[in-house]
């Protein structure tokens, strides 16, 4: 699970102001704490859809979090975070609007998800911080 900030945003970032709609990203995967066999049914890509066609209004994502908090508990504040960020960015390599993939929107949903996370910007110590355009 764990990516250095360097692969992760090299991967990710496009110096286009508008991501490519056929180019796929490569989204992190989710960590251990949501896929082990015991962790239950953790399911992606109906994540990736709710996290994607949330409005980005400073609640709907915060009722997407606190629904992962209760599904899994000892999720950490940057695991949450890291799979919002693995869902938003599985949604992007859906058939998405194109104004889902612009940096404004994008960067729109990074700061709600960390808002949601940890109820406000993301710490310094969280490694993803403008993990799509280097913001």
């Amino acid at each position: 699970m764990k990516r250095s900030l360097f692969t992760v945003a090299a991967a990710l970032c496009l110096s286009s102001a508008t991501l490519a709609a056929a180019q796929d990203l490569d989204c992190p995967e989710p960590a251990a704490v949501f896929t082990a066999a015991d962790a239950g049914a953790f399911d992606l890509p109906k994540l990736a859809r709710d996290v994607g066609s949330a409005e980005l209004d400073g609640d709907a994502l915060g009722k997407i979090v606190g629904q992962i908090r209760s599904d899994y508990p000892e999720a950490t504040d940057a695991e949450v975070a890291d799979i919002m960020i693995t869902a938003f960015c599985t949604y992007l390599n859906t058939d998405t609007p194109a104004d889902h993939r612009s940096e404004e929107h994008v960067s729109a949903f990074e700061q709600q998800a960390y808002d949601a996370v940890f109820n406000g910007p993301a710490p310094e110590s969280y490694p993803r911080q403008g993990w799509l355009y280097g913001n």
